[in-house]
């Protein structure tokens, strides 16, 4: 004899499949569907429901829609409003094979899941001047002009006005 499979409100591993469940209400899961081109969604999301709560509580498939159509409590947990027939739940997973099963739920799920943000990152600016000549002609244009040429600390050349010519 098998156990009912009635919703315990409280409990974590029902808490658990409300919330994947919700995931898989949500638009992005139905973006998902479609572009996997699994249509039409909303009865996609019913079976995904059904398959994932016989997978959750290792149960038949068969047992699983057993149940949710002799529970109004599993199909209001579940959200599923009419009679599934197990003939279309079986149709729908014959289309996948266990991997690509696994992987497409995998996908919808993650799809939902919220980006985590890196860790601030560290920047580290360094102020010191640094010698660079864009222009190496500006130069030697500027040695024949009446300019004083001079050395600073670090051996930079540059030119400038000499007072004393003016």
């Amino acid at each position: 004899m098998r156990l009912p499979v009635i919703p315990v409100e409280g409990d974590e591993k029902w808490e658990l499949l409300r919330k994947i469940i919700d995931k898989l209400e949500t638009r992005e899961a139905k973006k998902a569907l479609a572009r996997y081109k699994i249509t039409p969604v909303n009865k996609a999301i019913k079976f995904l429901k059904i398959i994932i709560l016989a997978m959750f509580f290792e149960l038949e498939i068969s047992y699983a829609v057993n149940e949710v159509n002799k529970r109004y409590e599993l199909r209001k947990f579940l959200r599923v409003d009419e009679e599934v027939k197990l003939k279309s739940v079986y149709n729908f997973t014959s289309k996948f094979k266990a991997e690509q099963f696994i992987n497409f739920v995998f996908s919808i799920l993650n799809a939902n899941s919220k980006r985590r943000r890196k860790k601030p990152s560290l920047l580290i600016l360094d102020w010191t001047d640094i010698s660079l000549d864009l222009n190496p002609f500006k130069r030697r244009d500027l040695k024949n002009k009446p300019y004083k040429w001079g050395l600073f600390n670090k051996g930079i050349l540059s030119g400038h006005e000499d007072d004393d010519l003016n």
